[in-house]
């Protein structure tokens, strides 16, 4: 017989929709925050079945049947609970292990209970010593705070915990393989947290699953966190989630570690989680598409943090979940911004907060911005990928018009260059889905190779050259079949140079003999993934040049 463990379970349920599941049987309509259907357990002709994806529950209000996903397939299919958990754990491609049984089980219980008896130990750490408080009172920290998140204080000591543990008669083992404890090499154990605020978490059934320390002097790491263990896993949690599903609002705001959730809930501003790190993953978006109304990222604003915003966007936009984006000063963290400027003007920000369409377009625009005279043109393809990208015709059309007069360009001929765009991307993505909010590929494009000749400051170049050298690599016939044109188009004395090597000597050790400075143009031309079209590229580069040349006969007027 197959053994579920609890852990299995939650992961079976997690991947499991009730919307999804339930609209194999029942032609589901939305209707305000829930789905509405023909019930599938009695003869109706009106809809009073009902199914909530926020709760991810279902309920009949003609025959009274009700539960969760797994009880609708029970009594839909006929099965036991465990064939039912087999039955969703196949649908969404989980593996479940016959050889597990109720030994394991019990492990993964101890560890619970060991954790939540030590998250009261560093509780009680905290509720006595004077340093500890001292820096929460300096932190601004509000009293019902350290109730609130169970928040706690390892000692100055590298035995304290230690010596607790062993007199509860916990396994070492157990309390290393949860990381509470290290291994010296004369294989002598000591506390891992020392001298740092705990931050206990706790997964959103309630239950101990690790922890989170932090420095209250300067010791480095700033953060030490559990490592993976039976009971912890990070991609399948969220920080603070325990908490927001007490609260009544159902906008979810996405950050980045345990101060920013804990500084906002501070404020009284109770419907922030962390995504334990900067990098969001697809489990954690499914637990914010069953909690969540809507959801807004509030990342940092350095290079990392907007590297993560990007990736939340994709991750989210995969599971159908749309984000806006909070955008808060360079050099805050929410919980900076919220110390400093208080509670209502964080909420100004959230709803200031940009859509997906209006944060791409202001990133394209800021880069726009800070490029040299000569390079702003160069950023029209961004825009023409991101225009390509716009579903709503009335989004695109405003988007066009505020590219067309940045640009001086005729909207008729950008529209037709969105059009061309969008011919050449089916042709090469033709077996992929674009039917998205917008191009996760197109702008994984912009995020590496695009911004990356952008910003380069040591060296920059044309990106119509980069193209034609691409062309010369990958695809040479289709060089050569107009090669007097673009024998000329490629100026630059490296590109020239890489070209050069590249006849003579091929190209597998061409990263050898050029310098870090010009890896990104080697990395640039080698990308095969989005094939050129000749005949596109010299109309491309002669309307390009054709506009280069009337605004210099602009500026001699």
């Amino acid at each position: 017989m197959v053994f579920i463990s609890d852990e299995k379970k939650n992961e079976i349920l997690e991947n499991s929709d009730i919307v999804a599941i339930i609209g194999d049987y029942v032609d589901l309509k939305k209707s305000g925050n829930s789905y509405k259907g023909l019930c599938p357990f009695h003869n109706e002709k009106t809809p009073s079945f009902t199914v909530d994806d926020r709760k991810q529950l279902f309920h009949c209000f003609g025959c009274g049947e009700g539960g969760d996903v797994v009880s609708f397939i029970m009594h839909k299919e006929g099965l036991s609970y465990i064939d039912s958990m087999k039955y969703l754990a196949k649908k969404a491609g989980i593996k479940l292990d016959d050889t597990k049984s109720s030994k394991e089980n019990k492990i993964l219980n101890r560890y619970y209970d060991i954790n939540k008896d030590i998250m009261m130990y560093f509780y009680k750490n905290l509720l006595t010593d004077k340093a500890c408080q001292i820096y929460l009172k300096n932190r601004g920290f509000r009293s019902n705070i350290v109730n609130t998140f169970m928040l706690g204080f390892a000692k100055n000591s590298w035995d304290d915990l230690l010596s607790y543990v062993k007199k509860k008669d916990y396994l070492l083992d157990d309390i290393e393989n949860l990381g509470l404890i290290k291994k010296s090499q004369n294989g002598k154990y000591y506390d891992k947290y020392r001298n740092r605020l705990i931050f206990p978490i706790i997964n959103h059934y309630g239950k101990v699953i690790g922890f989170g320390g932090r420095s209250i002097d300067s010791t480095m790491p700033k953060y030490l966190n559990s490592p993976e263990s039976q009971v912890f896993k990070k991609r399948y949690n969220l920080y603070g989630l325990n908490i927001f599903k007490k609260q009544s609002n159902k906008d979810i705001i996405l950050v980045e570690g345990y101060m920013d959730v804990i500084g906002l809930n501070n404020q009284g501003i109770d419907q922030a989680v962390a995504s334990l790190g900067t990098s969001l993953t697809s489990d954690q978006a499914k637990l914010l598409k069953r909690y969540a109304k809507n959801v807004y990222i509030c990342y940092d604003e350095d290079n990392a943090g907007i590297k993560a915003t990007d990736r939340a966007i994709e991750i989210l936009l995969d599971e159908g979940i749309k984000p806006n984006i909070i955008s808060l000063e360079k050099g805050l963290d929410p919980d900076d911004f919220v110390k400093k400027y208080g509670r209502d003007a964080f909420i100004k920000k959230m709803d200031e907060a940009s859509d997906v369409y209006n944060y791409k377009y202001n990133k394209i625009l800021d880069l726009y911005a800070e490029s040299k005279d000569n390079e702003k043109f160069e950023k029209l393809n961004l825009f023409i990928e991101f225009l390509s990208s716009i579903k709503s015709d009335l989004t695109r059309e405003i988007s066009i018009n505020n590219v067309s007069k940045l640009f001086d360009i005729d909207k008729s001929t950008l529209k037709e260059s969105v059009l061309k765009y969008n011919d050449n991307y089916k042709k090469t993505y033709k077996n992929q889905n674009k039917d998205s909010f917008y191009n996760k590929n197109d702008f994984k494009n912009f995020n590496t190779n695009q911004s990356t000749i952008i910003e380069r400051k040591k060296y920059s170049v044309s990106t119509n050259e980069l193209e034609t050298l691409r062309l010369y690599l990958n695809q040479k016939d289709e060089y050569d079949k107009n090669k007097d044109f673009f024998d000329q188009v490629i100026v630059d004395e490296k590109l020239l140079e890489i070209k050069q090597y590249i006849d003579k000597n091929g190209f597998d050790k061409i990263s050898e003999n050029f310098s870090n400075d010009y890896q990104f143009i080697i990395d640039y031309i080698k990308d095969k993934s989005n094939k050129i079209v000749g005949n596109e590229l010299i109309e491309k580069i002669n309307l390009e040049n054709r506009k280069k040349l009337l605004k210099k006969l602009r500026n001699r007027d």
